[in-house]
Order: C-alpha cells, then structure tokens, then sequence
C-alpha cells in the first residue's frame, strides 16, 4: 500500500506539472497561490471549466499508472535474487523526486529562491506617484479604456494563422508595435494592477486583502490611474462579464477611485437574458452594448469620465462562443478571436458616429499574453509576440519608442489624456509619449520573489494612515 501511495505521488505531481503548463502555461507561484486564495466563489464556477482535464490528469491517470507500477514492482521483487530487491528500493524514490523536480521546475522555484535573496530592486526603480507633479490641462479628455482577455498582436499574423484575425481593427488607430509581458503582470488583475498602478502584483495573506473597519485594502498605500483621475473630478466606471469577486477586481477598482463596478452579479441582478450569459459571465456581445448605453449617459453628463471594460470570449481553455458570433459564422476559436475583433471595431464606430467620442480617448490591449488554448501552438511557433494594443485620439500623439511594458501604460495613458507627468515617470512605468529622450533602462525587470523583502513594496499594503 506504501509502494502504490508514492507510486501515486509521483504521477500525481508529474500530471499536476504537467497539467499546469498545458492549461495556463507559465503561471509563477504568486499567481497560483493569489487565485486559491482570492477567488472566492468565482473560482469554484470557473474551475468547473477545467475539471474534467485536472481529474483525468492529475487522478485518473495517475491512478492507473500507479496500479501498474505497483503491479509490476510487486510481480519482479517476487522473481528476483534478494540482492535485487534491494535495488527495487530505488525506483519509488526516483519516480517521486523526478515528479517534485517537474513541480519545482513548472513554478520556476529555483529562481524564485535566488530572487528572493537577491537586492531591493523594487525599491531602487518605484516612483511614487504622490510625489510626482501632475499637471492638469485646461480640459482633460475622458477615456475608454478596453482590456481583451488574453489577445495578442500575434493572431493579426497571416503567415501564423492564414489570415488576419485582426483585419476589423486595423487602419482605426495606432498602436506600440513592441508590448512586451512583465513579471508579476501576467494574468488579469496583475495586468489591471501594472497598467494603472505602474507596478508589478505580488499577493500578501487573505488579511491584506479583505476590508478592515471600511478602509482600503488591496494596495491602499498606492496611487493609481483611478485615484489620480478621481481627485481630477472624474468618473471611474468598470464593466465585464464575469463575477467581480473573481481574483479581487472589485476590491482593487472600488479601493482605487472607481464609483461603479459592474460585473455578472450586477447584470443577473438587473435581468439579463439567460441566452447573454455563458458559465462565466455575460458574452462580450452584450457586454458592448451595454457599454454604449453606459458611455452615452457618461457623454450626456458633460463631466470627465474613464469607461473601462473588460471582455471574456477569448478566455481559455476553448473561449466562449456568444449567440452573436454564432451568427457572424464563428465556429472555433480563430473564429471568436476573429468575431470579438469585430466587435470591438463596431462599438468603437458605433460610438464615434454618436458621437460620444468627442474629445475622448480611446485604448484597446490585451491584459496579457495567451495562456494555453487550441490556437496556442500556432502562437508559439510566431517568431515573435507581443501584447495587442491600439489607440484611438483626435489629437495626434508621437510615439517616443515603440517598445513597452505594461507598466508605461499608466503614466501613458495619463499622458494621452493630456496630463502632463513631469519626468514622465510613475511607479515602474516611463511614458511612452511626450517625453522623448526618455527611456527605461535596457535591464529593468524586477523579479516578483524580490518583492517580498522590499520596503517600498510592503508599503504599497499598508495604509498611508497606518
């Protein structure tokens, strides 16, 4: 029975390894232990999505496999010399440390360790943002700012995928031809975090993070976009379709200068249509137009507004196929991708020719690069990906560089809104417009173990008051 159980062990950590990277790629620590921690119930309705794989691989198989080997180590200890049996002893233990090793290896652990002894250098690149001059112009634009799950420049490849599944999106802006991933920014609200804080996302315990006696709690010693355009007199509006509590979007919006968060939630408790709503949240189809009914009352209200939005229908592990891309023809995932395109295209041409767009600013970018999905092996095998992002403004802004990461989102964006940023620096981001000359250097990572010993960084969880 002790055999069997670590034979068991051993596959099991092999399949789970496995089953990692093949599900969400590369995910760091930080990253696994945030969404067992924070999900909430959100979790357990999006873990149904990856349930069958995870019992498959990571304990049907396993389990078979473990029979077996029992099995057969059994049938040869009973037909070898006694000195054999003794080297039978090994294999158990060799299946069990080539297992942990795979474990160990998927969540980068070893480099983890090294970052995490290594130097503050958190500390030595952070700007705080409430010490940097923000000057204001006579009238700020307002913002529409649009994060799609998972999308990259890279499906706008013909030679990848055949065509471009990008074509509706193209010639209606312009955008950084090199949007580089980051640490600590690779998954949705750690995407969210880096582009309007300016810094990288690194979870704390379940106290941080859970509201104490009405106070801020998730990075409440931060300055982000939200905040700085809140003091300015702006509106901070959030919509998606899946459940706000999902990896503590909510929390972080509302404790960052956002008014009003709308998630699945809020629709089911507004009425929406069954037929609007998948297993995660409402398809991106309706979400849009929900979006421009929100964005026409905004313009209406002649007051600043930043109108955020965040899609789901390119989601791994399959997407999620809405009535309305079934009726463009959409039948895989090359066809979502291809179909929430579209949509984006004609929320954006439906806003202008309302025009609701006046004096508006509008950026679309994936919140990170794809995760495993069926068109992940064409992605691989590009020569090069990036992060897709477009923008959209009246006036005319020269781009400084055409490299970026998420990070120089957030004094760019203030930047594109007409702020002006002196220095050009905010949190770790370097703008990337209206600043030229400046540059971040050509070695700037800041590895996410390292956080955890950083002093400016443990002050981003702590209240400024405290």
């Amino acid at each position: 029975m002790v055999r069997f159980l670590v034979y068991f062990l051993a596959f099991g950590l092999l399949g789970f390894s496995g089953w990692i990277g093949r599900t969400f790629g590369d995910p760091s620590i930080d990253q696994i232990v945030y969404h067992l921690r924070y999900a909430e119930g959100a979790a357990i309705e999006m873990g149904q999505i990856f349930l069958l794989t995870f019992l498959a691989e990571v304990v049907v198989f396993p389990l078979l496999f473990a029979l077996a080997a029992a099995a057969l180590h059994t049938a040869l200890e009973r037909w070898r010399p006694h000195w054999a049996r003794h080297v039978l002893r090994a294999p158990p233990v060799a299946a069990w440390a080539t297992g942990l090793g795979a474990l160990l290896l998927q969540f980068s652990v070893f480099s983890y360790a090294a970052a995490y002894f290594g130097p503050d250098l958190f500390s030595l690149a952070y700007r705080d943002p409430r010490t940097v001059r923000i000057d204001r112009p006579a009238a700020g634009r307002n913002l529409v700012l649009i994060y799609v799950e998972s999308l990259e420049s890279t499906y706008g490849d013909s030679a990848v995928f055949g065509r471009d599944l990008l074509a509706p999106l193209r010639g209606t802006g312009w955008s950084f031809s090199r949007y580089r991933p980051a640490p600590g920014a690779t998954w949705t609200i750690a995407g969210m975090v880096a582009t309007q804080c300016g810094v990288p996302l690194r979870i704390y315990s379940e106290y941080d993070i859970r509201h104490k006696e009405g106070a801020k709690a998730f990075l409440p010693g931060a300055a982000c976009l939200g905040d700085l355009l809140q003091e300015r007199g702006y509106r901070n509006v959030f919509l998606e379709g899946a459940p706000l509590s999902f990896s503590g979007k909510g929390t972080f919006l509302r404790d960052h200068g956002y008014a009003e968060t709308w998630g699945r939630d809020e629709w089911e408790r507004e009425g929406v249509k069954r037929g609007d709503l998948n297993e995660w949240g409402l398809y991106d189809g309706p979400l849009f137009e929900r979006a421009l009914a929100r964005l026409a009352a905004l313009h209406r209200s002649k007051a600043p507004f930043n109108l955020t939005l965040l899609t789901i229908d390119t989601h791994n592990p399959n997407g999620f196929l809405g009535p309305d891309c079934r009726g463009r023809g959409a039948k895989d995932f090359s066809g979502i991708v291809s179909c929430d395109a579209a949509q984006i295209a004609e929320f954006i041409a439906t806003a202008r020719q309302q025009g609701l767009l006046e004096n508006t600013v509008v950026v679309v970018v994936g919140d990170h690069l794809a995760v495993p999905n069926p068109l992940y092996a064409q992605l691989q095998s590009a020569p090069e990906r990036g992060i897709f992002n477009l923008v959209l403004t009246d006036e005319p802004a020269k781009k400084d560089r055409d490299e970026i990461e998420p990070f120089d989102l957030y004094p760019t964006l203030l930047e594109l809104l007409g702020f002006r940023v002196d220095g050009g620096r905010l949190g770790l981001g370097y703008a990337a417009v209206h600043h030229p000359g400046l540059a971040p250097p050509a070695d700037r990572a800041v590895p996410v173990a390292g956080l955890a010993g950083s002093a400016a960084y443990s002050a981003l969880w702590r209240s400024p008051a405290d």
